[in-house]
């Protein structure tokens, strides 16, 4: 990403330029986690986040919609039963934060928005968006 489109995201997302490319301390910490902290959700990076606290945030946070190649557009991967099972956020430029694992070895990745959404196509599982408000 360039200094230009990290500035942009930043209005949205003021901590995600920060997150990008680092690793947890531990196993635990995800991807709902990581898109709050992104969105300036102090410690929100340091959690095993559930699914409950972060429906709570696309609640208050969030309304339907969004699009792919602009900054706080929420990727959200949900299972037959809607039940949550990936998140990840866009950064603008194409380009989009996420952590692939709640695992200490995967670190909050930014790649191509496209390529995320490919790579996150599951049978029985359907992508909504989302904006930041």
């Amino acid at each position: 990403m360039s200094p230009t489109e990290w500035q942009a995201a930043e209005k949205l997302l003021p901590r995600a330029r920060t997150l990008a490319g680092t690793f947890a301390h531990g196993s635990g910490p995800n991807c709902f986690g990581t898109v709050m902290a992104a969105a300036g959700v102090l410690g929100a990076e340091l959690e095993w986040m559930q699914r409950e606290p972060f429906e709570e945030f696309l609640a208050n946070h969030t309304h339907a919609g969004g699009k792919d190649d602009h900054p706080g557009t929420l990727l959200v991967w949900r299972s037959k039963g809607r039940q949550l099972e990936h998140a990840a956020v866009t950064l603008g430029g194409g380009w989009a934060l996420h952590k692939p694992s709640q695992t200490w070895m995967t670190p909050r990745a930014v790649l191509p928005a496209p390529a995320l959404i490919r790579a996150y196509r599951t049978p029985g599982h359907r992508l909504e968006r989302r904006t930041l408000l």
